[in-house]
């Protein structure tokens, strides 16, 4: 669903988003530590199969080990999620004044890019690619059309290893391998995870390099919305961060 042109925002001047940026850096961490902690249970159950065999209070307490912490990273993931997305949310309006040309998604789908099936798997980095160029100082304030921009590698990286990470967690999760008894399963799913935890960890690792980049962006680029500039009333000043 393609945007119309970016309508002026009402009611909102420029904002640093520093502090929420950290925020949801520090979350994204935790997130990388819980998914480590995840693929660490899922070892854990797979030894305690091999070594006590059909002990059912050895097993009984891996289960309950491994479904702890599974709730504790999913808990970690939707207040990540939470927090990077209001980031987003908030950035994209800085970036709306930025610059005029119009973004390829409506407002509204920097929600909804990562709800909806399928469509999550490329939008949301077309959002980004969006923001990162209406951020960049050397964009035109009155290009027409920010997907013109050429897109950057460090958002590429970070959203074919999280797309990665996504799709490997996903096959443990809700793949054959749930609730998976046999060893040769139980072996599977240890390296699917541990897949899955590294290609989380780059993209942790990117995410918030990118959440630093976009920063740095917005705070370089004079705070001037672009129906301002050239006009005798452009000489806005960012606030002392």
């Amino acid at each position: 669903m393609p945007s119309r042109a970016s309508q002026v925002p009402q009611g909102r001047w420029f904002s640093s988003e520093r502090a929420m940026g950290i925020g949801a850096s520090i979350l994204i961490g935790v997130v990388t530590v819980t998914t480590w902690s995840t693929a660490w249970s899922d070892w854990n159950l797979y030894r305690t199969r091999k070594v006590y065999g059909g002990d059912p209070d050895k097993l009984a307490e891996a289960d309950l080990i491994s479904g702890s912490l599974g709730i504790v990273a999913a808990l970690a993931l939707a207040a990540a999620a939470v927090v990077f997305i209001v980031w987003l949310w908030r950035v994209r309006w800085n970036a709306e004044m930025f610059c005029r040309g119009a973004h390829r998604f409506t407002r509204g789908w920097v929600l909804g890019c990562w709800l909806v099936p399928v469509v999550n798997l490329w939008y949301p980095k077309q959002v980004v690619d969006d923001v990162v160029a209406a951020s960049d100082p050397r964009t035109d304030p009155l290009i027409p059309l920010l997907k013109d921009v050429p897109g950057t590698h460090l958002v590429w990286a970070w959203w074919l290893t999280w797309v990665a990470g996504l799709v490997t967690g996903n096959i443990v999760q809700r793949g054959v391998l749930v609730g998976a008894s046999e060893l040769g399963d139980l072996r599977t799913n240890v390296i699917l995870s541990s897949v899955s935890a590294l290609f989380t960890t780059g993209a942790a690792v990117l995410a918030v390099i990118l959440i630093q980049r976009i920063d740095e962006l917005q705070s370089m680029r004079p705070w001037v919305p672009w129906w301002a500039v050239g006009t005798p009333h452009s000489g806005f000043q960012p606030p002392a961060r």
